[in-house]
Parts: C-alpha cells; sequence; structure tokens
C-alpha cells in the first residue's frame, strides 16, 4: 500500500492507508510531496462502467469550480494506471470525521440544529445550480473537528444541470441511484422523477436521527419531543419533509429554513445566486450591479427638444422606469 502512488501534471500523493470503499470507487488518505495530508477517490478500474466515468468526469467538473464552504473542494485530478487498467481519480482535502461519526458519540440536542443549518446551506447551494445529490448520509457528510465544519461529499450519483454537465449521462431503467436506507419512495422505483425532493427526504431523516439515534421507518416512532423538549417544532418539520408523495413535501430548502427560522433560529442563513458572479451568497448580500457601481451623469445634451442624459454605464429596464 506504501508503494501506491498517484501522479498529476505538478504533484505526486503517496498512499497512507484506506478510508473507505464504495460501489464503484476507493477513498485513501494520501500525502504530497510537501508532506500533506489529503483525500484521494479513485474510481476501482474492475467495477468501472462508461456511464460510472461519465459521473465522475461531472463529479469533478463541479466541485473544481465550486467556492462554497459546505460543499467538497477538488484540488487535483488524473488519472493512474493500476494492475495495467487507467482509473481516473481526484484529491480533495483530508478530514478526519464524518457526520456518522459525530452520530455515534451523540450529537447534543443544541448542537443539532447548527449542524443541520451548514449541511441545509451545502445541499441547497447545489441545488441553487439544478444539482440534485440523490444520495445523502451521514457518512457523505465531512466533518472537520477543528473548524467544527461539515461539508457535503460524494455527488458520484448527483443529477447535474446543464451548466455543470460535462458530458451527457443516460442512466439505464434498472440502475437504483442511491443506498436504500435514505432512499426516498420514488428512488426505490424506476418509473418516478427523482428531483430535489428526494434529497429533502434524506436530510429529514438525518435531521430525526440526529437527535434520537434512529433511523425514522415506519409508524409510532419515537417523537423528537420525548428526547428533546425544547425542539419538539421539529417533529412537524420532520414530518414535512419526508411525507411519502415527493409533492406533499417542502418543495425547497428555503421553505424548510423559513420554517426553522420562525422558531427563532436565527444562526440559520437564506442563500441565493449572486446577480454578478453566479455564486451562491446569503440573500442579505448586496450585489445588485447599480448598488455596487451607482449610475452617475456624465454629460447632458438638448436636441430638438429632447433633453439627454448621458450615463457611465447601461441601466436595466426597472432602474428606467423608476427614473421616468
Amino acid at each position: 500500500m506504501a508503494e501506491l502512488l498517484f501522479e498529476t501534471s505538478f504533484h505526486s500523493y503517496r498512499v497512507v492507508n484506506t478510508l473507505g470503499e464504495g460501489g464503484s470507487g476507493i477513498v485513501y488518505k494520501v500525502e504530497d510531496s510537501g508532506g500533506k495530508m489529503h483525500a484521494l477517490k479513485c474510481l476501482d478500474a474492475s467495477k468501472t462502467t462508461k456511464e460510472k466515468r461519465k459521473r465522475f468526469k461531472n463529479e469533478i467538473f463541479f466541485c473544481l469550480r465550486n467556492s462554497h464552504k459546505h460543499i467538497v473542494v477538488v484540488s487535483d485530478y488524473g488519472i493512474a494506471t493500476i494492475k495495467g487498467k487507467e482509473c481516473p481519480f481526484y484529491v480533495m482535502p483530508y478530514y478526519s470525521s464524518t457526520l456518522r461519526e459525530l452520530m455515534k458519540k451523540g450529537v447534543a440536542p443544541d448542537k443539532a440544529p447548527y449542524y443541520f443549518s451548514q449541511i441545509l446551506d451545502g445541499v441547497e447551494a447545489a441545488h441553487l445550480k439544478s444539482i440534485w445529490h440523490r444520495d445523502l448520509k451521514p457518512e457523505n457528510i465531512l466533518h472537520d473537528p477543528t473548524s467544527d465544519l461539515l461539508v457535503i461529499a460524494d455527488f458520484g450519483i448527483a443529477h447535474f444541470g446543464e451548466e455543470h454537465l460535462q458530458t451527457f449521462v443516460e442512466t439505464d431503467q434498472n440502475t437504483r441511484l442511491a443506498n436504500f436506507r435514505y432512499a426516498a419512495p420514488e428512488q426505490r422505483t424506476t418509473s418516478h422523477i427523482v428531483d430535489q425532493r428526494a434529497d429533502i427526504y434524506a436530510l429529514g431523516l438525518i435531521l430525526y436521527e440526529m437527535f434520537t439515534g434512529m433511523l425514522l421507518q415506519g409508524t409510532g416512532h419515537l417523537p423528537i419531543a420525548s428526547v428533546a423538549a425544547q425542539y419538539a417544532y421539529i417533529d412537524n418539520i420532520v414530518e414535512g419533509m419526508v411525507r411519502q408523495l415527493p409533492k406533499d413535501r417542502f418543495a425547497s430548502i428555503d421553505a424548510v429554513k423559513q420554517r426553522l427560522i420562525a422558531y427563532k433560529n436565527d444562526f440559520i442563513s437564506r442563500q441565493r445566486l449572486s446577480e454578478l458572479t453566479s455564486a451562491v451568497i446569503p440573500r442579505s448580500e448586496i450585489d445588485d450591479p447599480l448598488v455596487t457601481d451607482p449610475v452617475r451623469l456624465t454629460d447632458v445634451d438638448y436636441q430638438k427638444g429632447n433633453l439627454i442624459f448621458v450615463l457611465n454605464h447601461q441601466v436595466n429596464n426597472k432602474w428606467q422606469e423608476s427614473f421616468k
């Protein structure tokens, strides 16, 4: 294992140990030539299909361009030859823990909403770019103990919007796009559309599990109110997230956030896409170009009965109507 080396155009990474293994790949803890630790995800050549390679490519390019602090960032990528077969890989920051590890130790009730707000921010940032994760689970939510930050990872089976779609991926009708444990009902069949509401379903299960330590299944389950009375209102929120039919669930992450804010969770931040950069930013952040660079009058003229104003830059129709 110590002799396994991954190289890119500018860096080399030595495998320290294996962090995990999934249906199509292996995640290693690696050390670069400068002694810094990273995580490296490599497609397993023996399990790689054409479709999996396309999805892996989409995942790499989305995370390369990502700037949101609650979504994992890809810092490097390449192709390694292992046992005579080419295996694509990418490099990301190394996180020593996951939400699963936090939940095994027990999440304090007062800490759960704080962690959940970070998860909501990360998933919503993807949704605002028309990307549905479709495989959310505690193991795919990484944790940095130093900053106490949670980061969404593993977009391997995500649905990507046109902006981020590098290669068209056609999913076979019989392909199952999630683990069953956190999968929404519509993901367990082949005849239903799977969209952002599948992520909302999985998030409802995760929220419930953070409080109770149990996976929500069936009826007559233990209410959150019985383990954390001050958070009894979350039972209703969870119920609205895990409805059987997608049309009956919260339609967006923002709808979930608004319900949490209504119960004085003031640390919850609503987000939107920036008009200037298309990055995901807090709704309270001002990025209107007419505010950041106000309109100034540079010249005035009068011709044939018309008063002409010359401005420093173009303005939109809304501004013109207001001016008139």
